[in-house]
């Protein structure tokens, strides 16, 4: 994220030389290797300069542009009226994070941008795109109990952006795992659509959670609004992840009152 990217330059450079270094290594089931390869070729063939495609072809950090924060699909998964095909917001995702960060300093932040092909027309070289194409599993880490996939819209806003912009890339998303942190001795992959089932189920749909936000007044509410908002964006962003039964469910305990805690005369 921007935060990340501005608070720990640092950081992100010492990670971005390691990768750089991983990814000129000429070795067997070197991955960083192999897709180094292939990207480097492609750039050549849009009518990148062979040195500078090398290079390109070992970044794996990206972000918006320096100063700037957010991916901009938040608010546009909300504006759901202004979309029809998710590939409008996967468009807006790809352009807005497609700023690279790699080990050299003096490129820090900069985008491709328009290069020469072979057949002497100007084309827009997307490296983030070319770079996610081919993703087979997305990985997140979570190690609060207090935060989950829908207690913000970051889960959904950045992570959840990975599937949805690599299946308007490829035509599937990729499989979306949680490395679940929570209890530092039992660390876990989880599947993602598995992890937010049991967020949803102990929390959102359990009467001891609504109770309590309902003691919370306004700010209960809120919190009630915004997790549904959340889980609307991933059904936006990676539809696998989310079952009817969850959406029944919504409606059964905060619109027929079926936890029969008042909610109606609550909300009013």
């Amino acid at each position: 994220t921007g935060l990340y990217r501005d608070a720990f330059p640092n950081v992100m450079q010492r990670l971005a030389k390691a990768i750089e270094q991983v990814a000129q290594l000429k070795e067997d089931n070197n991955s960083l290797w192999d897709n180094s390869q292939r990207i480097a070729q492609q750039l050549q063939q849009q009518g990148v300069e062979a040195q500078e495609a090398q290079y390109l072809s070992t970044v794996r950090i990206f972000s918006n542009a320096s100063g700037e924060y957010g991916s901009g699909v938040n608010d546009a998964v909300v504006a759901s009226d202004t979309w029809e095909e998710d590939s409008k917001i996967a468009d807006l995702y790809i352009s807005k994070m497609g700023y690279f960060y790699g080990s050299d300093n003096s490129r820090w932040g900069k985008k491709v941008g328009l290069v020469t092909g072979p057949d002497g027309q100007e084309k827009e070289v997307n490296l983030y795109a070319q770079q996610l194409s081919g993703t087979d599993v997305a990985l997140f880490s979570r190690s609060s109990n207090v935060y989950g996939m829908i207690t913000s819209d970051d889960p959904f806003e950045y992570f959840g952006s990975l599937a949805l912009a690599v299946r308007n890339l490829d035509g599937k998303s990729p499989e979306m795992m949680i490395s679940n942190l929570r209890d530092a001795n039992n660390a876990k992959a989880e599947n993602a659509a598995e992890f937010m089932a049991k967020e949803l189920r102990s929390r959102n749909f359990h009467k001891r959670w609504v109770e309590e936000m309902m003691k919370e007044g306004y700010s209960g509410a809120t919190t009630m609004s915004s997790n549904l908002t959340n889980f609307w964006g991933w059904n936006v962003v990676d539809p696998n992840l989310v079952r009817d039964d969850q959406w029944q469910e919504f409606y059964e305990v905060y619109v027929d009152d079926k936890l029969e805690v008042g909610i109606n005369e609550w909300f009013s």
